[in-house]
């Protein structure tokens, strides 16, 4: 893979995220040898915008013509998730390194092809995995492989806010709903945790509630895609993920995430690491030998999300080498679970066999 020093970047979708993260995650890196080029959208004017707010050198409306730019060796890909196969493809084949936004693909088939294409391309292609870079998140692999809680056997995630956006409540656009917005990451931090298991079951709930929480409760109808999902995945070594998700829930806002194992436990509020910036966010049992419950609050910096993401991408653009971290391999695994969590949604539950569900493809 060849090595690139100058890093000139296309940006390609301008919405609200793109804006408020994607872009000053990009300028905080203050890598003088990145960048940012051109800006692109469909909707008109919106590139423009963020080109003038930015100091973005050129906007355009068409992606293909930003990618037609041969000064731009790498692109973000920051748009709905319906066209990301297309962009991410086109992006390839333009010789472009690229970075593609979660959720990757609308499902294991799109990104198979794009990981081929990536694969035969000689770029680097990375999964926007947000949080993987975290520093918390290094400390709990640690105490994992260490077995400072004994046999990790359990990942369970719990999330909920009220977020209500009329682009996420299409299927055409929103794809497969907050089990696909939300599990794409958390599917991929479970596999990580418990060191890259082979999942052979799923079995999810969902429930299509999804309202826009400003309309009347009598004026309201309910969405094309699941706004409340329940997971349980089962993998070879008999660990588990247990998974829940809402987006338009009527209570504070919660994300936590507990890792079992069996001599001790980790809970993690993420919201007060990403919303409050508070190093107060973790929680660590384990069992003394005398069987007391110990207790302990380590405060640890959260560091950053998007912006150790990008640096994590310019790094391997100019050293020419694959990322292992999220070069997307993880995420083909994480798009089979999900493909198969629709699944089992579809059928009122029914548990979804990895080895055997032809619809899925066996393994």
């Amino acid at each position: 893979m060849q090595k690139e020093q100058q890093i000139r970047l296309g940006i390609i979708g301008m919405g609200r995220v793109t804006v408020e993260r994607h872009i000053p995650s990009i300028l905080s890196v203050n890598d003088p040898d990145v960048q940012i080029y051109a800006a692109a959208d469909a909707m008109p004017g919106l590139a423009d915008k963020a080109a003038g707010k930015f100091d973005i050198p050129h906007s355009f409306e068409d992606y293909k013509d930003l990618l037609s730019l041969k000064e731009i060796n790498a692109v973000s890909i920051c748009t709905p998730t319906f066209t990301h196969a297309a962009i991410a493809i086109d992006a390839i084949k333009a010789g472009k390194h690229v970075y593609l936004e979660k959720p990757a693909t609308l499902n294991e088939q799109e990104m198979r092809e794009v990981l081929e294409a990536a694969r035969q391309s000689g770029k680097v292609f990375i999964v926007g995995s947000n949080g993987m870079l975290q520093n918390q998140m290094f400390m709990f692999k640690r105490m994992i492989d260490n077995k400072e809680l004994g046999e990790v056997f359990n990942v369970s995630i719990t999330r909920a806010s009220s977020r209500s956006n009329d682009h996420q409540k299409r299927k055409t656009i929103g794809g497969d709903g907050i089990s696909m917005e939300s599990a794409s990451h958390n599917v991929e931090w479970a596999l990580y945790f418990l060191n890259d298991p082979k999942p052979i079951s799923v079995t999810g709930l969902g429930y299509y509630k999804y309202d826009n929480l400003s309309i009347p409760l009598e004026l309201r109808e309910a969405g094309e895609v699941d706004d409340c999902s329940l997971a349980l995945i089962q993998f070879d070594n008999g660990s588990s993920f247990i998974y829940k998700a809402m987006r338009s829930a009527v209570a504070p806002a919660e994300y936590e995430v507990s890792i079992q194992g069996d001599t001790g436990l980790i809970r993690y509020d993420v919201n007060k690491c990403y919303k409050e910036r508070s190093d107060d966010c973790i929680r660590i049992y384990t069992q003394h030998k005398d069987g007391q419950l110990m207790e302990s609050k380590p405060m640890i910096s959260c560091g950053r999300t998007h912006a150790a993401m990008y640096e994590h991408f310019f790094d391997c653009i100019r050293e020419g080498k694959e990322s292992n971290i999220s070069n997307g391999e993880r995420s083909l695994r994480v798009m089979k679970i999900l493909d198969a969590l629709q699944l089992s949604m579809k059928n009122n539950g029914l548990q979804i066999r990895l080895d055997s569900s032809p619809e899925l493809g066996g393994n």
